[in-house]
């Protein structure tokens, strides 16, 4: 079971959930948006890191899953000592849900990647 896009769409429902808190400002709703998203966004970011490994390697996907969003995170908490947390996160949200919606989009038939063309002195 490919749970890849499922992962895509809760980085995409977390990203809203961010800017939904941004749009609606503070309080209990703020405070489980900001809960809500960073679940979701831990999940849609865990997804998007094991898309970088081979498929085959699974100790790999798992290392890299839990790393990358660690890494996010701890790029967003540099960035909350520049300016306001809660509009920062709603950047975040949106690039986030932005690069989810891309990684959703289609792929050619049957959901695979095209085909490669090389365009060099050994292509044909």
């Amino acid at each position: 079971m490919n749970v890849r896009p499922l992962a895509r769409v809760c980085g995409l429902l977390g990203g809203l959930c961010w800017v939904a808190r941004w749009v609606l400002g503070g309080g209990t709703v703020g405070d489980v948006l900001q809960w809500a998203g960073l679940v979701l966004l831990f999940v849609g970011l865990f997804g998007l890191g094991t898309a970088l490994v081979n498929k085959g390697e699974v100790w790999l996907q798992v290392i890299v899953g839990v790393a990358f969003p660690l890494l996010v995170w701890s790029v967003v908490e540099v960035l909350h000592a520049s300016g306001d947390p809660v509009v920062i996160d709603a950047v975040v949200g949106v690039m986030i849900a932005a690069t989810c919606v891309l990684a959703l989009g289609p792929r050619g038939e049957g959901g695979q990647r095209p085909p490669r063309r090389h365009a060099g002195a050994h292509a044909r």
